[in-house]
């Protein structure tokens, strides 16, 4: 955020008038760390407190694609893509200066604050446009260590490629999930993060772990230990009645004389198939920017002339994220996703 001393001190930045109209080159609040609220509305917000008490917003109405759930979600169906629509009276870009420091909340309360008094408003009308860009931020390909999944193992090295569909890229277990989204690479029921390590240290420094050396390692491979049952099919009867779908197949539950029964090709012990799937949940990363192009302000007392701008204006970005399921391709009437948001937003 620009620290400066506030839209109205911006009349010496000015380089033409027309009509009572003020063109102006420049914001107080541009690029700014953005917040998000609200309901009915979303308002995205941003505030200075520095030289000058000030704050820019923008009020959505939350039909359409905008999302009016509790979340930090403000798009309805996230992807990396671009959502564009006009201001309005029911979307607005509104200007405050104020008498006194705004706090965090201000824009969240269920009743509006008396404090700090507003001294001056401007307010948006039909004309300006906003265009709200969303994309995936666990996937940068600047980052070499990024790892979307979080199963440890870097999204560069599990066939990542931002050239290509989710659906083109590398998926081992064949499940519709490309590894680097999949926590179960392999399918076996045993996460990921749980069958790299060697005994000897890291993955990094020793390779990965590969029980029955036959050159694929454990998280690649359906049969861990060789022994030509698969390692999700070696569990013990009595908990394979028990077993609910999204259970994980958990190696300290299952045990033949203090060795793991995937792991020891002499144990070939099993009753039927084990028909669950651990559930492929993880933690998605998103960056969402909002740019607002063609609009004009105007002062809500009638005391000023009306603000307006020539340019794209970046009014800045958020953060934000939210836990998505991705389901196994298996079953068509499964074959979906869900997101569920994560409660880190304000209301």
């Amino acid at each position: 955020m620009k620290k400066t001393l506030g839209l109205l001190s911006l009349i010496i930045l000015l380089y033409s008038c027309d009509d009572g109209d003020i063109v102006v080159t420049d914001f107080a609040i541009e690029n700014a760390t953005l917040n998000v609220c609200g309901l009915e509305q979303k308002v995205i917000y941003a505030t200075n407190n520095d030289g000058v008490y000030e704050s820019l917003s923008l009020v959505l109405n939350a039909s359409g694609t905008i999302n009016d759930s509790v979340s930090n979600l403000l798009i309805t169906d996230v992807r990396e893509d671009e959502y564009t629509f006009s201001l309005s009276s029911s979307n607005r870009l509104i200007y405050r200066i104020y008498d006194g420091a705004i706090a965090n909340d201000y824009f969240c309360s269920n009743v509006p604050p008396s404090q700090p008094k507003v001294l001056q408003e401007f307010v948006s009308g039909d004309a300006g446009t906003v265009t709200i860009r969303v994309a995936y931020s666990d996937v940068s390909n600047d980052n070499n260590d990024a790892d979307t999944d979080g199963d440890g193992i870097p999204n560069s090295m599990e066939g990542y490629d931002p050239a290509l569909s989710d659906a083109e890229m590398l998926d081992t277990d064949g499940d519709g999930i490309p590894d680097y989204l999949d926590i179960d690479d392999d399918g076996d029921n045993v996460p990921t993060r749980l069958e790299l390590d060697p005994e000897e240290g890291s993955w990094e420094d020793n390779g990965f772990l590969d029980t029955d050396r036959d050159g694929t390692p454990n998280y690649l491979d359906a049969d861990d230990d060789g022994d030509g049952v698969p390692t999700r099919n070696e569990v013990d009867e009595r908990d394979l009645e028990n077993l609910d779908e999204g259970q994980i197949l958990n190696p300290l539950n299952y045990r033949n004389e203090g060795e793991l029964n995937f792991l020891n090709e002499f144990y070939k012990e099993l009753v039927g198939e084990n028909p669950t799937y651990i559930e492929n949940r993880i933690n998605r990363k998103i960056i969402t920017e909002v740019i607002i192009s063609g609009f004009s302000l105007k002062d809500s007392n009638g005391n000023s002339p009306d603000i307006n701008t020539n340019r794209d204006y970046n009014m800045g970005s958020f953060n934000s994220s939210f836990n998505k399921t991705y389901l196994r391709n298996i079953d068509s009437e499964e074959d979906s996703e869900e997101e569920t948001p994560t409660d880190n937003v304000e209301e």
